[in-house]
């Protein structure tokens, strides 16, 4: 556990097995857009190990934060840190799951340092977790429809 505001645990039932994820992943990691099935996240601009991205929210906000100093050890785990909107780290886990499937465990660890969001933590810190919930669900399921698409 860290001392950080918010501490988010999603696990993903992906489709492919984690060998074959992990190098789609990594794959994109070279390419302009890394998430191109997430509709929620969007790149604004990718400079090497730093990208930043835009996170939106189905209540309407954004959230600008840029990922960095990425740590992969292949085919098992992705790190990395968060500066911006979103302050903090975040560790995927890739485990067998069920035959040819993966279980990506995405721990997010994070403070908001956005002035409004601080100012209404106490009040909206409920519909902050939702929204986060909703977001990563979101990004299962179409990372899952995705990747049946490119078959």
């Amino acid at each position: 556990m860290s001392d950080r505001a918010y501490e988010f645990r999603s696990v993903w039932d992906v489709e492919e097995p984690p060998e074959r994820l992990w190098r789609t992943l990594e794959q994109f990691l070279e390419q302009d857009d890394p998430l191109p099935w997430w509709d929620a996240v969007s790149v604004t601009a990718h400079r090497g190990e730093e990208i930043d991205l835009v996170a939106r929210s189905a209540f309407g906000y954004r959230l600008r934060f840029t990922v960095h100093d990425l740590d992969l050890q292949p085919t098992t785990t992705m790190r990395f840190r968060s500066r911006g909107d979103l302050e903090g780290s975040a560790h995927l886990d890739f485990a067998p799951g069920r035959p040819g499937r993966t279980l990506l465990t995405i721990d997010w660890h994070v403070d908001t340092t956005a002035p409004w969001m601080r100012r209404s933590e106490r009040l909206l810190r409920p519909a902050f977790v939702l929204a986060h919930g909703l977001v990563m669900r979101s990004g299962e399921r179409r990372l899952n429809r995705w990747l049946r698409q490119r078959g």
